[in-house]
């Protein structure tokens, strides 16, 4: 009991430290397009794809590092040395830092003015931001590691204050700066590099801490690395596949859109981005804790903490999908005021916010594979999913531009949805599949039920102004997800219990 209680409240620390990060990154960013313009907003979203493909530097280390942390926990004091494996870790990032850094700075001429669509912007200014991304993420990379070893720890109540404060400091900080002192492109990201400075000195600062090591030289320990690296090798293959899965289109159009029209889509993929980062919280949580019954041969209870989770993410990201995109337009227009994004983005929003919700739902049977250690599965899925993604995303790009990228992202995530999960399911545990596909058919007609109920409403509170339509987009999206947690029996079942109870 204890145990459950704990993943509760280390689940609702995250959710409460991302949900903020989130929702400060998503209120402020239309912001930075006002003040900085569709353009320079154009090259911060094309900073964030540049971020995630560099994503494969990690090459599956820092998810390793959770699981080794984490599964030290149930040994004896004496005989854990986290301590080594960070520093292990940090050993193995320092040439790939060194070398992301240098390419990406020596790259930028190019990238600026042979690959991004620029209008306004000069080309020095390009160059010199360009640059500057490479800095960002070698120390957004450093900080991603340290997080993961106070992730294995558990120690989620003082890693989502942490995040919370560095949020505050990115967001509002940059706000502060594009408002008030400078719009010029290479004071933000200039910004940006001193607050990655100060992440990942912080996060630094805590692993080192919970996590010392005998001496402030310690080198690189063999012993440790070596029993990680079946794990870290399927865990990397899969990231890099994960990567080509979800940011291909993203970096096929950014050479083809104008800078400006790209400004537009990484308004869209903001979005897309924020539906699938809502699942990440239970994640960091769910993983250790999966991980951990399984250590223990409690294999009942893990299935149950799995399917419970898997229904808790789908009640509220289906709702959630549904509701911005068959509403994208005035959504849109309500978060920027900028009728012109709205307008180019509506078609696009639809199909790229429900194929995210798909793939929240989907990323619960890499969950599985990982409480079982066992990554072979997964590894096959990326490899047959890179394999078809590539081709379907470059025709359609290339023959419809980011309207095809959105229905081949959401065409791609329906049919491995449908697919994928009774493999994984009837493989790694047996009988759980019946109450899984129940649970997804459910969610997702009570969504529809939802939508259609609450449209009439929306209609009739949504004018043309931005706050009536954010306030019916707010009573469509309340009413849907009401919906769908009453059609729920237990849920249903205390609230009855809860509102006929007899007042004393």
């Amino acid at each position: 009991m204890q145990k459950k209680l704990s993943v509760i409240r280390n689940t609702t620390l995250s959710y409460a430290g991302q949900a903020y990060a989130l929702l400060v990154g998503i209120l402020i960013m239309p912001f930075y397009l006002g003040h900085l313009g569709a353009e320079a907003y154009g090259l911060i979203g094309f900073f964030s794809v540049m971020q995630a493909w560099l994503q494969l530097l990690d090459a599956g280390l820092s998810p390793s590092l959770v699981r080794a942390v984490a599964h030290q926990q149930g040994l004896p004091a004496a005989e854990r040395s986290a301590g080594h494996l960070l520093r292990s870790f940090e050993i193995i990032f320092l040439p790939m830092a060194v070398v992301c850094a240098t390419v990406i700075y020596a790259a930028s001429p190019w990238i600026a003015l042979k690959w991004l669509n620029a209008q306004t912007l000069d080309s020095e200014t390009l160059i010199s931001c360009i640059g500057m991304m490479g800095l960002i993420i070698v120390l957004r990379l450093y900080a991603t590691l340290y997080k993961s070893g106070i992730q294995g720890l558990e120690q989620h109540a003082w890693l989502n204050i942490a995040n919370v404060i560095i949020a505050t400091l990115r967001y509002f900080g940059g706000l502060l700066l594009v408002s008030s002192i400078s719009q010029d492109p290479r004071d933000f990201f200039e910004f940006q590099v001193a607050v990655g400075v100060i992440e990942a000195l912080i996060f630094a600062g805590r692993a080192y801490q919970q996590m010392p090591t005998p001496h402030l030289l310690s080198g690189f320990n063999w012993a440790l690395v070596k029993p990680i690296i079946p794990f870290a090798a399927s865990m990397s293959l899969t990231t890099v596949l994960w990567i080509v899965l979800t940011q291909l289109d993203k970096v096929l159009l950014s050479e083809l859109l104008l800078l400006k029209e790209y400004g537009y889509f990484s308004l869209v993929a903001l979005i897309a981005n924020g539906i699938l980062m809502l699942a990440n919280p239970l994640a960091q949580t769910l993983l250790p804790r999966l991980t951990v019954l399984m250590a223990e041969g409690r294999h009942d209870d893990m299935h149950s903490l799995f399917l419970a989770a898997n229904r808790f993410v789908c009640t509220l990201l289906f709702p959630l999908a549904a509701v911005i995109g068959f509403h994208a337009e005035p959504l849109i227009f309500s978060w920027t005021g900028d009728q012109a994004a709205a307008h180019w983005s509506h078609s696009i929003l639809l199909w790229y916010a429900l194929g995210s919700a798909i793939m929240a739902a989907s990323a619960f049977q890499f969950y599985l594979q990982y409480a079982h250690a066992n990554m072979s599965l997964h590894v096959w899925y990326s490899v047959v999913s890179a394999i078809v993604t590539v081709p379907v995303m470059f025709l359609a790009i290339h023959y419809h531009g980011a309207y095809g990228a959105a229905l081949a992202w959401f065409g791609l995530r329906l049919v491995s949805f449908m697919i994928w999960p009774s493999i994984v399911h009837n493989r790694l545990a047996p009988g759980i599949h019946s109450q899984w596909t129940h649970d997804i058919a459910r969610i997702t007609l009570m969504t529809a039920v939802g939508i259609a109920i609450s449209e009439p409403l929306f209609r009739m509170i949504a004018r043309d102004d931005r706050f009536t339509t954010f306030l019916g987009l707010a009573v469509s999206g309340l009413i849907t997800l009401t919906i769908v947690a009453m059609s729920y029996k237990p849920l249903a079942t205390r609230l009855y219990v809860l509102f006929s109870k007899p007042s004393t």
